[in-house]
């Protein structure tokens, strides 16, 4: 009697192209050994016999994995026996829809769409997860055939389910369904997704198609509804299908129009005169008219008038895309406005030629209002405009003025990187007699600057009692690059996950804020590069006392060394076995939820990006015995990146001794096979 065979014998197998004996065990009375030799058989190349195999298992079994073996090879003649799979899943329990779907879709063609076309009838009446999957099969294959049958199944579905049809009726863009979304963007819906599906899917249509040949009443028309509905997105998109007929302009004009005469109209909500707005901004060659002076007064009305922020921001970048060098003085003018002024300055910054001079002029005019000089201020720093930097230099150091105006021009300065700039700074951060929040600023500027000699101010502000100005101090340690910037925050991090009852050295923060400190440190300690490499390797050691999110983040700023050593470090972290008393249970004393298997799972994935010869040592014992489970995937896909003899020699041997196959202990045999020439066919 033939000995039965067993996982090592199919990596065999597959090794030496057996593809007889492959077919042989898809009978084998092991379940492992059946499944995985079916697999298997998905990486064949013209081999009938592996074909008919499984044609077969697609009948009696493993009939999951035949269809998607079968799929893989785009096997035609399965068609028949994966459409009968999935019309039978309809009421069964099996639930074989998505392996004959995915297979059904790999293969594609005619015979597929007519199939899947004729299952539309059963959709109403199938389980709502295999409704789902013939629906995203159409979808995925644009089937012009499946038109007429989903029309006629949209209204069997309405109004609870028909969302799904209608995203298939976008997906496949035939112009014949447009009158029916149309319909549905026009009708008052009981909440607002299928609305957005049927406007969504509007968009989606090819311009060539649009307008529509829709009678009466006109497609603009009936976009009127949907471009004011309360949901934002679904007045964008409705926003932008008007913009692409003359009527539809002429429309949205006319909502700007209307609700500048009355801004609590109804047919001209906020929300979509903002969307007007913001299309017009996005696309201002559209709405190019031979005489667009009124278009003009519309925009900077809506900018000066309107009382919401949202569309006076809006109108602001419309009236600087659409009426460019003329909008300079509408937008100096809306400097002014406290509420949008930040985003005025960087509309103005972001003209062909910023008004300059202007600009200037509205900095140094002290009969200005402190909202103007600000967004004066802010544009010149986003301009580039460096020539200002002495007037910015002098308002810096003037305790006169306005301690929102001195903000602004830290931040411009540190825009700007003057370095003349960084005593002023440095005098200003150190100064506790300042506000805290102009100090805060002053340190970010300081940041940006990243001169070596400010290093000493940016970490005693790194210890400073003010929120504010620890926090952005924290910040601006990433840009030195250097060993005591990396300490600092090491220590920082490790301050907020310990009790507070010893003395660190640094000012006892707020609860609320540690943990957004160590966030920052993490993200500081990134960008110094090599010099934080010790400090991340010793943050490592108490990595179970992290949270999980800092755990990722420390996980993040190791795998963006590329050396051996911080690869030594992500292997011990993947490594490592659970805690004594079980993840996610408290740690004796800890206070807090372990995060060693986050740490684990992080370090896993990312070894699989560090595809170098120099990490096979330190990987290759991830595929011991006592390795957890989810570190060995990520072991075996970052060797075969490696992809020397070696590393291939490792993985097989792990596959030999493994007890159970997935997908990608196959995937991995297949790769290793076809580097060595070694196919399943002829």
């Amino acid at each position: 009697m033939e000995q039965e065979s067993s996982l090592a014998d199919l990596v065999r197998m597959r090794l030496a192209g057996d593809v007889a004996g492959l077919c042989r065990a898809t009978r084998s009375e092991v379940l492992d050994v059946r499944l995985s030799a079916t697999t298997f058989l998905g990486g064949s190349t013209d081999s009938p016999e592996a074909v008919e195999t499984l044609l077969a298992c697609l009948r009696r079994g493993p009939r999951w994995q035949a269809a998607e073996a079968l799929g893989r090879l785009r096997e035609h003649r399965a068609v028949p026996g994966l459409l009968r799979m999935l019309a039978a899943s309809r009421a069964a329990h099996e639930q074989l829809e998505k392996p004959a779907v995915d297979a059904l879709v790999a293969i594609g063609g005619p015979q597929v769409v007519r199939g899947l076309v004729e299952l539309c009838g059963q959709l109403a009446t199938g389980r709502g997860y295999w409704t789902v999957r013939v629906l995203d099969a159409l979808a995925a294959l644009r089937a012009p055939e499946a038109v007429t049958p989903l029309l006629a199944a949209l209204w069997a579905y309405l109004p609870g389910r028909a969302e799904r049809v209608v995203r298939t009726l976008g997906a496949i863009g035939d112009p014949r369904a447009t009158s029916a979304l149309l319909v549905l963007a026009h009708t008052p819906a009981p909440d607002s997704h299928l609305r957005r599906a049927a406007v969504t899917a509007l968009h989606a249509l090819p311009d060539i198609d649009w307008p529509t040949a829709h009678p009466w009443p006109s497609a603009e028309t009936l976009l009127h509804a949907p471009q004011r509905d309360p949901d934002p997105e679904t007045a964008r998109l409705a926003t932008a299908l008007l913009s692409r007929t003359e009527d539809g302009r002429a429309h949205l004009w006319e909502v700007l129009r209307t609700s500048s005469h009355s801004p609590d109209h109804p047919d001209a909500p906020p929300h979509a005169v903002a969307a007007v707005c913001s299309h017009v901004a996005e696309r201002p060659g559209l709405f190019a008219v031979p005489d667009p002076g009124e278009h003009h007064a519309l925009l900077r009305h809506h900018l000066r008038e309107s009382p919401v922020p949202t569309v006076r921001r809006a109108a602001a970048r419309a009236l600087a895309a659409y009426a460019r060098a003329d909008a300079s003085p509408a937008l100096l003018e809306a400097l002014s406005d406290t509420h949008i002024s930040d985003a005025v300055a960087n509309v103005i910054a972001r003209l062909p030629k910023p008004p300059l001079r202007e600009l200037q002029e509205l900095l140094t005019d002290t009969h200005r209002t402190v909202a103007q000089r600000r967004g004066a201020t802010r544009a010149l720093g986003a301009a580039g405009h460096t020539a200002v930097a002495p007037v910015l230099l002098a308002l810096l150091t003037d305790d006169a003025a306005p301690t929102a105006l001195r903000t602004a021009v830290a931040d411009a300065l540190g825009a700007l990187r003057p370095p003349e700039a960084t005593t002023p700074l440095a005098a200003l951060a150190e100064d506790e007699e300042e506000p805290g929040t102009l100090r805060a600023h002053a340190v970010r500027a300081l940041g940006l600057i990243g001169a070596p000699h400010t290093l000493p101010v940016v970490l005693a502000c790194a210890r400073s009692p003010h929120e504010a100005v620890r926090t952005r101090a924290v910040a601006a340690l990433g840009a030195f690059p250097v060993a005591e910037a990396a300490r600092a925050l090491g220590e920082i991090v490790t301050y907020s996950t310990e009790p507070h009852d010893t003395d660190t050295g640094i000012t006892p923060a707020e609860p609320h804020d540690t943990p957004e400190l160590a966030r920052a440190a993490l993200h500081a300690l990134r960008r110094i590069g090599a010099p934080a490499l010790p400090v991340l390797i010793a943050l490592a050691d108490g990595v179970d006392d992290l949270s999980e999110d800092l755990a990722d983040r420390l996980v993040a700023a190791l795998a963006a060394h590329p050396g051996a050593e911080a690869t030594a470090v992500l292997v011990r972290l993947a490594a490592a076995p659970p805690p004594p008393w079980g993840a996610g249970h408290v740690k004796p004393g800890a206070g807090r939820l372990s995060t060693l298997r986050p740490a684990r799972e992080a370090a896993s994935l990312a070894l699989t990006e560090r595809g170098t010869p120099d990490c096979l040592t330190p990987l290759a014992p991830l595929l011991g015995p006592d390795a957890w489970f989810g570190a060995q995937e990520a072991a075996v896909r970052a060797l075969l990146e490696i992809g020397t003899g070696e590393a291939h020699e490792h993985v097989l041997a792990y596959c030999r001794r493994a007890e159970h196959f997935y997908g990608w202990h196959v995937e991995a045999v297949n790769a290793i096979a076809e580097a060595r020439g070694v196919g399943l066919g002829p």
